[in-house]
């Protein structure tokens, strides 16, 4: 019997949305059974590579995982941080991701992998915005907000 797991232990369901517009979201991939992760992707493989991104985060903040195909009820994380800057998430949202930020929930841990966005694109735009290069593989908005804050701290 395992006691640890990897991606590939996970039984994965993959769908297509056939009432979205967006190419993007064409296909979606989650573990059976685990309400709170999930992605999306313009092909089943893709959606399963953005899945497996999602996993390595999760991870990364979590001690344990559940076993593969136990139900896991979905769990909000905290957005302490996010609030902080909640000015700036405003303005980044609409300026880099085009979305309302208060159309949707952000925690602490949401990270800009979330968006399927195309990242190279999208840390030149941030960079030109904000004048900061995020350097963390992990993209944390959260990460993200406090750095435009330290750098206009700064000017």
């Amino acid at each position: 019997m395992k006691s640890e797991w990897d991606f590939d232990d996970y039984p994965i369901e993959t769908w297509k949305n056939h009432s979205t517009a967006q190419n993007d979201i064409e296909f979606g991939a989650r573990f059976s059974n685990w309400s709170g992760l999930f992605a999306y992707g313009n092909t089943r493989y893709q959606a399963i590579e953005n899945l497996k991104i999602q996993f390595i985060d999760y991870k990364k903040n979590h001690q344990e995982l559940p076993r593969p195909g136990a139900n896991v009820p979905f769990e909000f994380a905290e957005n302490v941080r996010i609030q902080n800057y909640e000015s700036i998430a405003v303005d980044f949202f609409d300026k880099i991701i085009g979305i309302g930020f208060y159309n949707c929930y952000i925690s602490d841990l949401t990270s800009l992998h979330e968006f399927d966005l195309d990242l190279e694109s999208t840390l030149k735009k941030i960079e030109s915005e904000y004048g900061i290069t995020p350097i963390d593989s992990d993209l944390f908005l959260a990460d993200i907000f406090e750095l435009i804050h330290n750098k206009k701290s700064s000017s």
